[in-house]
């Protein structure tokens, strides 16, 4: 038998094989019936949810099981698994009820097979966890809100305050997913205010409404443009021309990609500072650091400051020493998502160049007009660094 014989008859073997296994997997619709009921279900109850185990039917018909309940009155869903798995997962709850789940077993036709009810009691669903956790704080301008969620799952903090005609508004939503998860509104008199919050989650389920009296923090903001500095031992030179200067981190713009911002030369070593004046001495309530950006290819990787200090003084050394510096505060940049250097969610993304991250002076610290920004590490621990802008509040004096 020669080579193209022996390719012809493996061709049809082929074939042959392909033919059976259709007519195999072939279902004839006509002669469906509804599957027999699962069996032995046994319920392990989850943070707002239930994991629920049973033995599946014998019936060649089985396609899969569904489960249909109630989460609040009125909304109902539905939970599927394959009928190569011996459990589901209904989720959504907002409460420690007692909920009914009713499960059916269900034929390739969609016929179904007499339900099979079992309750369930979800242990504390993520809603009532960030709802009970929820604390409120005065804060400069404005009021910070924290709260936990062990379960890193999705939700969404609304805050209130009276507009002018004294109803109830909402100020901001803040969206996130993080087991600490914490906020801050900001922009209002120093005089007393109420607010509100009420939490909600991705099936649409609201909390009440938590309320505080909070009176914010009188605080201004520091008056740009600030004024270079250059001292002998900083380092300022900028990378790949003259437009990545100190100066660009008070030009009020941080992106998009490709605008100047503060970027030293590769190979000035770490760790490395630089100076500015403020221009008008302050005692410094709190700054924002933005990262470059967006889109935020740069973020949180490469030569994004990871750690540093903020250095303050009214009387610098022209030598550049630290004589006459002190120190106020040590600052680590924080990604919102907690994930590895180079993978950003779209929270990391908008938190990095548009929110901004969010530092809070001591109550301690000195007022100071000139500033030193000494970098210590970048998230890819690089001799450069890079900033898209740096902003200031306190009270001047």
């Amino acid at each position: 038998m020669n080579m193209r014989k022996i390719l012809n008859t493996v061709l049809i073997l082929l074939l042959a094989l392909s033919g059976c296994k259709q007519d195999k997997e072939y279902i004839n619709l006509t002669e469906d019936a509804a599957p027999g009921p699962v069996s032995n279900v046994r319920v392990e109850n989850m943070p707002g949810a239930a994991k629920i185990f049973y033995s599946l039917p014998s019936d060649e018909s089985l396609r899969y099981v569904r489960a249909e309940y109630e989460i609040r009155p009125g909304e109902f869903k539905e939970a599927k698994s394959s009928n190569f798995t011996n459990y589901l997962v209904v989720d959504g709850f907002p409460n420690t009820d007692e909920h009914e789940v009713r499960l059916y077993s269900v034929s390739n036709g969609e016929k179904s097979s007499s339900a099979v009810t079992v309750k369930i009691k979800p242990l504390t669903p993520p809603l009532q966890e960030v709802f009970s956790t929820l604390q409120f704080k005065e804060t400069f301008g404005g009021i910070s809100v924290t709260y936990q969620n062990q379960g890193e799952a999705s939700m969404a903090v609304t805050l209130f305050t009276p507009n002018a005609s004294g109803e109830m508004t909402e100020v901001d939503t803040y969206y996130s997913k993080v087991k600490e998860g914490k906020f801050f509104a900001r922009g209002f008199e120093a005089e007393k205010r109420k607010f509100g919050v009420v939490v909600r989650d991705r099936w649409g389920n609201v909390s009440d409404t938590a309320y505080t009296e909070l009176t914010p923090v009188f605080e201004e903001l520091i008056p740009k443009p600030f004024q270079t500095y250059n001292l002998p031992t900083d380092t300022y030179e900028p990378h790949a021309g003259a437009g990545n200067t100190v100066d660009k981190i008070w030009d009020d713009v941080s992106g998009p990609a490709g605008v100047s911002v503060l970027h030293t030369k590769p190979g000035t070593g770490m760790p490395q500072h630089f100076t500015f004046d403020m221009k008008v001495k302050a005692k410094l309530s709190r700054y924002k650091f933005y990262h470059r950006g967006p889109p935020n290819t740069y973020a949180f990787k490469l030569g994004a400051p990871k750690k540093w200090e903020i250095w303050g003084s009214n009387s610098p050394d022209p030598q550049g020493s630290w004589s006459g510096w002190v120190k106020l505060m040590d600052c680590e940049s924080v990604k919102p998502s907690g994930n590895p250097v180079g993978i950003n969610t779209d929270e990391d993304n908008l938190y990095a160049s548009t929110t901004g991250e969010d530092f809070i002076f001591p109550e301690d610290a000195p007022a100071v007009r000139y500033i030193r920004f000494k970098t210590l590490e970048t998230y890819d621990y690089l001799d450069y660094i890079y900033i898209g802008e740096l902003t200031f509040w306190g009270k001047r004096e």
